[in-house]
């Protein structure tokens, strides 16, 4: 089989497989990568070249990502046998040991306070500091992940019964069919960078260096932007990156006694049994989850507010 052909083959077996088209785009990409990997050999990949591959993503990746290459590389070449178009040498090859633990470490509140006193005070500076407040007390009260906030567009905040929402497309979907509520001063911060940057951009959230100006922001910007936050105001341990402020959300709400199954809720996870990470107590409390955050982080009481 040359190069050429297992290109063509992939492609046929992205067409073949029943899935979403995100879906699909992930397994572009993996194939991508690893096509680039056969086309340093000397010759066709063999079930040991498939081995070293897997060690070479290893020194790069985190194993739920190796485990996500290793089983798509596997699903094609099984199908690629039972469709008479070529031998399986990925049979029996495994995958990689993940082990259920968190590797991020979530703010405590007088961290999660400091950080957004941190980028209050300096919101005035200019634009791209106003647009990084809004950010973070936007994934600090709602918990979204870099990529939505990386795909949310200003459409996408819409006036829902007594609240302004967001909705998003979150991980592994196609559509915008999920939202969490914005707090007023959320919705507000929001708003007033969207005035300050007077445009009609699409999306939400843009990049405003001068070589990308106007480009959507990406998730790896997002990423970096919050680490330098941190490290301003003393955290620098590897295990608080961006993904803790969601892990913040989890453990503020599920402490103040927000049920189980409304963390799972606000946090978009399939499962419960991914939001009992966070477990602290079970108490039910009013629906608006991101309230309940939102006024211990920035140390709102009922009387302040009245």
């Amino acid at each position: 089989m040359d190069k050429y052909n297992l290109r063509q083959l992939m492609d046929d077996y992205i067409t073949f497989k029943d899935v979403k088209k995100i879906t699909k785009e992930s397994y572009r990409r993996i194939f991508k990568e690893y096509v680039e990997y056969v086309d340093k050999l000397p010759k066709p990949p063999t079930r040991e070249d498939i081995k070293t591959y897997r060690e070479e993503l290893m020194e790069r990746l985190q194993a739920t990502s190796v485990q996500k290459h290793m089983v798509i590389i596997r699903g094609f070449y099984e199908w690629l046998y039972a469709e008479g178009k070529g031998e399986n040498i990925a049979i029996g090859i495994k995958g990689v040991k993940i082990t259920n633990n968190f590797k991020r470490e979530a703010l405590s509140v007088e961290q999660a306070r400091r950080l957004i006193d941190h980028s209050r005070r300096i919101s005035d500076r200019s634009i791209v500091e106003l647009r990084n407040y809004a950010i973070i007390g936007l994934m600090l009260t709602t918990g979204l992940r870099t990529i939505e906030v990386s795909r949310a567009d200003s459409e996408d905040i819409l006036f829902v019964e007594d609240a302004h929402v967001l909705y998003l497309r979150g991980k592994g979907r196609d559509a915008k069919d999920a939202y969490v509520k914005l707090p007023q001063e959320i919705h507000q911060n929001i708003i007033r960078y969207l005035i300050v940057r007077s445009d009609n951009k699409k999306p939400l959230f843009i990049n405003h260096s001068r070589h990308f100006k106007y480009d959507r922001i990406n998730a790896k910007t997002v990423s970096a932007m919050v680490k330098e936050y941190l490290r301003d105001i003393g955290i620098d341990q590897r295990i608080y990156t961006a993904h803790s402020l969601r892990h913040t959300v989890a453990t503020v709400a599920m402490n103040e006694g927000v049920s189980l199954f409304e963390t799972q809720q606000l946090l978009r996870h399939k499962s419960t049994e991914t939001t009992r990470v966070y477990l602290h107590s079970i108490t039910r409390r009013g629906s608006f989850v991101e309230n309940v955050v939102y006024k211990k982080l920035y140390n709102k009481s009922e009387d302040k507010e009245k």
